[in-house]
């Protein structure tokens, strides 16, 4: 299965967007909105997810749980939470994995809120 992804300003990065491509996800990213929406609130960018049909993969949880929580009708929110410990934070590739491990469970995605660390195996 393959998800329409939208990579918000903390999430964004080359490598990043490359696996999700490599695993068959459409991914686009602030830079590749015109025009371009890198910068913007979160707000902004969850209301151009929503308004474009896509799955929010964001690294800021909290900001994120806020706005799923006013209005819950969108796309689904992927969500990774950080201790800013290398040790402990989600690699790229493990990110990609709990993407694949959260889809094979077979759940509705569209208007979830989802910690991807809860699918890290």
């Amino acid at each position: 299965m393959s998800l329409a992804l939208y990579l918000d300003d903390c999430a964004f990065s080359h490598e990043l967007k490359q696996l999700l491509l490599e695993a068959g996800h459409d991914v686009e990213t602030p830079f590749d909105v015109h025009p371009p929406l890198s910068g913007e609130d979160d707000a902004v960018h969850f209301a151009h997810a929503k308004a474009v049909g896509r799955v929010i993969l964001t690294l800021n949880p909290r900001d994120f749980k806020e706005l799923h929580n006013q209005n819950p009708d969108h796309p689904g929110i992927l969500a990774v939470y950080q201790d800013n410990d290398p040790t402990k934070d989600m690699s790229y590739r493990q990110i990609v994995k709990a993407i694949a491990n959260l889809e094979g469970t077979g759940v509705t995605i569209a208007g979830g809120f989802w910690s991807l660390n809860a699918y890290r195996w």
